[in-house]
């Protein structure tokens, strides 16, 4: 039995933007890789504390995210077929979440001040970064951002409220809203606390298992329903 396109879709991206974000909080000095936003608090905090060795890697995660969102507006221009640019996202995601990983498995014996140690996480922003260009291109291909819970659980509690309010024809759609908010932001906790303790067990060389599961999207698509074709959001 093959699971649609959308669900499955949802389910991987959200689960490797969760154990990503929170792999890199853990093993890379409190970086956030999916929502580097949040570098912005953690930055100046880092800065007053003088923790400095962190700090870095919260200053250059902003210019590999926003080359990385700059790269995926390249892939668009290059690739017009919908499909094939989905595929590259997922399969160039994948490769930088793997390498990332093996990486980590190679040095992980090595002096803890090499730039490998920049590196590393930096590959993960990378890949978090074309997600989330991902999410705006292809806006179609999954329920919710994937990358960003604050939004999905404030529409999620909006639509389960008026939910329980209503009895009206109104109910059955905003029965199926909820549905397809658990679809973005169980698995993202779910991906979170897996991140927590994979990382803090083996450390950042677990990527190379959300890598895998990035590539299973592009490479597998017996795995999946297709469902109508998508509109690129320019």
């Amino acid at each position: 039995m093959k699971i649609d396109r959308v669900i499955f879709t949802s389910i991987i991206l959200s689960y490797v933007a969760g154990y990503a974000d929170t792999s890199t909080f853990i093993g890379a000095d409190k970086l956030f890789s999916a929502h580097v936003t949040g570098n912005f608090v953690i930055l100046p905090y880092e800065i007053v504390t003088n923790q400095f060795a962190g700090s870095l890697l919260k200053l250059i995660s902003f210019p590999v995210f926003i080359l990385a969102v700059f790269i995926s507006t390249l892939i668009i221009d290059h690739v017009k077929d919908d499909r094939k640019a989905i595929n590259r996202f997922m399969i160039l995601e994948g490769m930088l979440l793997i390498l990332s990983g093996l990486i980590s498995w190679i040095y992980r014996y090595e002096n803890t001040n090499s730039i490998v140690n920049v590196l590393i996480p930096m590959l993960v922003v990378f890949a978090m970064g074309l997600q989330n260009a991902f999410g705006r291109y292809f806006a179609k291909e999954v329920f919710a951002p994937t990358t960003l819970m604050t939004g999905n659980t404030t529409q999620f509690i909006i639509d389960l409220a008026g939910y329980l309010k209503n009895k009206d024809p109104e109910k059955q759609k905003l029965r199926l809203k909820v549905v397809h908010g658990m679809y973005i932001i169980l698995p993202f906790l779910i991906g979170s606390f897996s991140g927590a303790f994979i990382t803090k067990a083996v450390g950042l060389g677990s990527s190379v298992f959300i890598g895998l599961l990035m590539l299973s999207l592009a490479l597998f698509p017996s795995l999946v329903k297709a469902r109508p074709s998508i509109l690129i959001a320019h």
